[in-house]
């Protein structure tokens, strides 16, 4: 027979004693499921928005077209196995592919989409993995680790925010840079639980490399170098063998693709010196270091003044709900955070901060970048005003000695991966604020229970994250895309022009592109002819089936480097072309250096060329054909 409890006793079943005024104190299965239930929710919330974005890259994958640089980027891929003269390996990695897609523009476009994803989970689950070891107290369901993942995917759509639709040398950098940062997470994990890392993950990281190095040397030297040195230090606590046995296995891996490479792709003797030169060019000129360094402070300066103008009272009243004791001070403290929040989000609104695109790359930015700032903000506010002797779960622990490089190769990446490009540097850095993402993840669990108010505010800032990159994701693929109409504009096919037949266009263009190739079809069929194309319209000479003379980018601001590019196609005054001279389009009137180069070459502006039509009769171009035989110059 069992005993009624005695007076001031309770049964186990009936839980903790709740203290007289102490906070109530739910029951574990309560508990359990709440934390669930949130997870459940962040999850759900965050594949939303990775539906979002990646539904309207892929529903647009048919959709428009860029002339300038996205042009550049397939006629590069077109020619990647004979035109050489670049300043970007980025045409070995995806000149091949396009070439297997049967040069099909839309399903290019698809394949960077899986590239993309793929990229950012795997990102994703080598962070949560490594921080799960890092939160003792974090919940045992595996659901944490997929709310992280989901997170850090949602804002890898900000790669979308606006390069050009289909895949360039950003897109490898930025990519490559994460599958690096993937590896030093995977090798810290296995050290962490002293675990041998397996011999596959540094040599992993040989081909990310190559390839990376191959693509873009400026950034990713950054990058990887940044990428090596917290690989060291993550590898130091398991001894000196493990280091040495992985840096062996990195060298294996890198020379296994330069093999491949050499192999099966491109000889790398002849496309090397290419690179090298034509980056020299480049350096000479517009991407001069001390002029990047100058662009680069001055708008830095600028986003900084935007950020504060815009999150000004956030930032205050995050440190005040960050330091407030007491539950009148948190009380007040959280009423100013939401004030100051709601102020925050109405500002974003009102600037058009929500869309993405060219349109907005002044303003977007400001709002992610803010949102990070504030939730470092409040971490290093609970970091100074917690006591020593109840240390956060972020400082590293006595076998976890470079945490703390860990999360600076995440804070520096989308920097280092920006560099060496001629635009501003948040530009680009903003492309990568998955790795950013993730430090507001390891923020947000990195708290205690006491600091509850600064993990609500903390989690209401990532929400906001999420929603931002899902907003101008989203928009800048669907209604602001690189140069182009957006997908309700682009809806004609370009008649009789076989390089556009995967994409719909604005009507117009679509008229204006194929009334251009059936004008010119009697002179560049069959395809391959030789193209020069002054200045900036590789896309032109894409859709006509030309092949680029010299770099498939001719620059309107570095004339000398255009003319470099033709001369190196010239041996003792003939080209590659044969007696099937090249036809030249125009956008601007013929200058001194253009027949210069044409000089060298062999070929006479004046005398070996005429005038295909007036140029309103060819969108506003000057077209130059050979002359026809017998009329005084060279053949036809």
């Amino acid at each position: 027979m069992k005993l009624a409890p005695h007076a001031g006793q309770r049964s186990a079943a009936a839980g903790p004693r709740r203290q007289p005024g102490g906070p109530r104190t739910p029951a574990p299965g309560l508990a359990q499921r709440a934390i669930t239930l949130r997870l459940g929710i962040a999850t759900a919330g965050s594949t939303i928005a990775i539906a979002l974005w990646a539904g309207a890259a892929a529903l647009t994958a048919n959709r428009g077209f860029d002339i300038t640089d996205e042009g550049f980027y397939l006629l590069s891929y077109r020619w990647w196995h004979a035109n050489l003269r670049t300043f970007t390996g980025v045409q070995y990695i995806y000149g091949p592919v396009f070439q297997g897609l049967g040069y099909s523009i839309a399903d290019l476009r698809l394949v960077r989409l899986v590239t993309v994803l793929a990229a950012n989970l795997i990102f994703g689950w080598a962070f949560m993995r490594w921080l799960r070891q890092r939160r003792p107290d974090a919940p045992p369901s595996r659901l944490w680790e997929l709310a992280g993942v989901a997170a850090i995917t949602a804002c890898g759509g900000m790669i979308y925010s606006w390069l050009p639709l289909s895949p360039g040398y950003n897109d490898v950098s930025l990519l490559g840079g994460l599958l690096g940062v993937s590896i030093v997470l995977c090798m810290a994990t296995a050290v962490d639980a002293e675990r041998k890392v397996g011999f596959w993950v540094p040599a992993a990281l040989g081909p990310v490399i190559v390839v990376t190095l191959l693509d873009k040397w400026t950034s990713s030297l950054a990058t990887l170098l940044a990428v090596g040195l917290v690989g060291g230090l993550v590898l130091a606590p398991a001894g000196r063998r493990s280091l040495l046995r992985a840096a062996g296995w990195v060298l294996a891996g890198a020379a296994l693709t330069v093999g491949l490479i050499q192999l099966f792709v491109i000889p790398l003797n002849a496309a090397i010196p290419q690179l090298l030169a034509t980056n020299h060019l480049v350096g000479l000129s517009s991407n001069s270091p001390v002029q990047l360094l100058d662009l680069y402070a001055r708008t830095g300066v600028k986003l900084l003044t935007n950020v504060v103008t815009g999150f000004g009272l956030l930032l205050i009243a995050a440190v005040g709900v960050a330091v407030a004791r007491g539950k009148p001070a948190r009380w007040v403290t959280a009423v100013c955070a939401a004030g100051a929040g709601v102020f925050s989000a109405w500002r974003l609104v009102a600037d058009g901060d929500l869309r993405g695109g060219t349109v907005n790359l002044d303003r977007y930015p400001v709002g992610l970048v803010g949102v990070l700032t504030v939730a470092v903000v409040v971490w290093l506010a609970v970091q100074v005003t917690e006591p020593r002797n109840e240390p956060q779960q972020l400082t590293p622990g006595r076998s976890r000695s470079y945490g703390w490089a860990v999360f600076a190769l995440l804070a520096v990446f989308p920097v280092t991966q920006a560099l060496g490009t001629g635009n501003p540097l948040y530009y680009m850095a903003i492309n990568a604020f998955s790795a950013w993402m993730a430090i507001i993840v390891a923020i947000l669990t990195g708290f205690k229970p006491s600091n509850a108010p600064a993990r609500r505010l903390t989690a209401a800032l990532a929400a906001g994250a999420v929603v931002l990159s899902a907003c101008v994701a989203t928009s800048a693929s669907w209604s602001h895309p690189y140069r182009t109409a957006g997908r309700a504009h682009d809806t004609a096919t370009v008649a009789g022009v076989p390089a556009l037949s995967s994409l719909r266009l604005a009507p117009a263009d679509a008229r204006r592109y194929s009334r251009l190739y059936r004008l010119l079809r009697p002179y560049i069929e069959p395809g391959g002819r030789a193209m020069m194309a002054f200045d900036q319209l590789p896309g032109i000479v894409l859709l006509l089936g030309g092949r680029p003379v010299g770099e498939a980018w001719y620059s309107a601001i570095d004339l000398p480097r255009t003319a470099a590019g033709i001369r190196s196609q010239c041996q003792a005054g003939h080209g590659w072309w044969g007696s099937r001279d090249p036809v030249l389009l125009y956008n601007r009137p013929p200058r001194a250096t253009d027949i210069a180069a044409l000089n060298y070459c062999g070929l006479n502006l004046n005398t070996d060329y005429r005038t295909l039509a007036p140029s309103s009769a060819t969108m506003g171009l000057r077209i130059y054909l050979p002359q026809p035989p017998g009329a005084g110059g060279n053949r036809e």
